[in-house]
């Protein structure tokens, strides 16, 4: 009965620290939310922006997420629409902008 509750114990641990994969739109709200963690530190203090939406695919080989997120930027009471091209790694922690 001991081992039982151990093995139990064991196999909770095992399949319940799993990370959960993200699809649809929560997978997208995380790129966005990514994004906006990046962003401030590699623009100007005086800019602020807007995300207005990501396009995106996975590219499983080499764990990571290409993207194309649509932005609007604001600085000194002027506004622009560009589009940031940036890979994001599977586990959201590295961005590598491209454009």
């Amino acid at each position: 009965m001991k081992y039982l509750l151990s093995f139990s114990l064991i196999c909770a641990l095992a399949f319940g620290c799993q990370p959960k994969v993200l699809s649809g739109t929560a997978l997208q709200d995380k790129l966005i939310q990514t994004m906006q963690d990046y962003l401030p530190k590699t623009l100007a203090k005086d800019v602020t922006f807007k995300i207005k939406e990501v396009a995106f695919y996975p590219d499983a080989d080499k764990k990571l997420y290409n993207c194309n997120f649509t932005i609007t930027m604001f600085r000194n009471g002027k506004d622009t629409t560009g589009l940031v091209v940036a890979t994001i790694s599977n586990d959201f922690k590295t961005v590598h902008r491209l454009q």
